[in-house]
């Protein structure tokens, strides 16, 4: 019988303290690689999340301005994109002429809530990587036809498309 005690004490090998602390150094480095890799996938999936709001909005724009049926007049509207939730999202036009309500319906189906919940993701817009709105300037032409151009440079950069004077 001590025979039989002694040997299933002995086929009871476990980790020892060791190879524990060795397998959580090679955690601890794995972590370290690869972290800052993450926090870039994050910001780009932040940017690309802003495009494609962006986007969203400037097509109904572009497509209520190509429509015979709506009467957008010609002439400069900018979409504004705010970086904190004090600065909220809107379509303004330029001086002397006015949003039609119709355009703003628009906008309210294709993305509920634009005008209060939208803001940007990513917070490094501005100069030095630092928060800011995002613009994009819509010139509609008298042929219905559209012009755009974004602000601030790093997200006209972004979008591949010139920056706002």
């Amino acid at each position: 019988m001590l025979k039989l005690f002694n040997r299933k004490k002995k086929d009871n090998k476990g980790f020892t303290l060791v190879e524990l602390v060795i397998v959580v150094a090679i955690l601890a480095i794995l972590v370290g690689l690869l972290a800052p890799q993450y926090t870039k996938y994050v910001e780009k999936s932040r940017k690309a999340a802003d495009a494609s709001n962006m986007n969203e909005l400037i097509k109904v724009v572009q497509t209520f301005a190509g429509d015979t049926d709506n009467e957008l007049a010609a002439g400069k509207y900018t979409i504004i994109i705010g970086a904190t939730d004090a600065t909220n999202t809107d379509i303004v036009a330029e001086t002397g002429k006015t949003v039609p309500e119709k355009l703003e319906t628009e906008l309210n189906s294709a993305s509920p809530s634009w005008d209060t919940k939208l803001t940007t993701k990513s917070k490094k817009w501005g100069p030095s990587g630092a928060s800011s709105d995002i613009k994009a300037q819509i010139e509609v032409k008298d042929d219905g036809g559209v012009v755009v151009t974004y602000s601030p440079k790093a997200f006209a950069d972004y979008m591949g498309g010139a920056e706002i004077q």
